[in-house]
Parts: structure tokens; C-alpha cells; sequence
């Protein structure tokens, strides 16, 4: 991952291994590569990629009722190159949201849509920061 983003002139700000929870599907384990531009997010997982697009659908149709465009180019993308990216310029907002055994972030993208990253009882502090450079 650190070479593909090399490649593309993009400086690495910061890694993190946490647990991603992309469009209100299942929940992923890998590492996240904050650059300037972009989010990479490398996840580990066992399962296909048919699971995680039949979760998007059906969260799409029930809870909005419209097409999510940024989400589905999102998910293509991840189809085939098997990693994720998530263009910094479509992220609407970002929130912080803390409990005592729970630290996540929540990115809210041009289409409503939301990506999760969990990152358990571990500040997310610097996520943030880096994620708003």
C-alpha cells in the first residue's frame, strides 16, 4: 500500500490499524493511510466483496431512498484494486465521538453517505488532524 501511494506523489501523514465501517455494512479490520489528498484504507478480511455490496444496496434503498453515488465509486474502486480510497474533497464533515471504551470517527461525505473508524479505547485525536491537513 505505502508503494501504491508513493507512486501517486501523495506523502504519507499517518497510518493507523483500526476497524473500519464503511456505508453501514459490516465491520473491517486493516490499516488506514492518511495522505494530503486521500484516505487509503487497506482492509483484511475473509469474506467477499458480493456481502459488503449487498449491504450498501439495502442500507441505500431503506434508509435514503436514492442512489449514492460517491459510495458506489467508492466501492467499485475497492472492487478492483482491493483497497479503498476516499478523496478527502468529498468529505462533508467529520466527527468526533468519544466514550470511555469507544473512540471512533465519523466521515460524512458529499452524499450522505458515512464511512466509521473505530479505533477502541485509543485516542483519535491525530486521526483527525491528519484527516483535516
Amino acid at each position: 500500500m505505502k508503494k501504491i501511494i508513493e507512486e501517486k506523489g501523495e506523502m504519507i501523514i499517518g497510518t493507523w490499524t483500526l476497524n473500519c465501517i464503511p456505508f453501514d455494512s459490516s465491520k473491517f479490520l486493516g490499516k488506514l493511510f492518511v495522505t494530503s489528498n486521500s484516505l487509503y484504507f487497506d482492509a483484511q478480511f475473509d469474506s467477499s466483496l458480493s456481502g459488503l455490496l449487498k449491504s450498501l444496496v439495502k442500507s441505500a434503498v431503506v434508509e435514503s431512498g436514492h442512489s449514492l453515488l460517491v459510495a458506489s465509486s467508492i466501492l467499485e474502486d475497492w472492487k478492483g484494486k482491493g483497497y479503498m480510497v476516499v478523496d478527502k474533497k468529498t468529505i462533508k464533515n467529520i466527527e468526533e465521538k468519544s466514550s470511555f471504551f469507544k473512540k471512533t470517527v465519523v466521515l460524512t461525505l458529499e452524499d450522505d453517505s458515512k464511512i466509521i473508524f473505530d479505533y477502541g479505547l485509543l485516542s483519535v485525536k491525530k486521526l483527525v488532524e491528519a484527516i483535516k491537513q
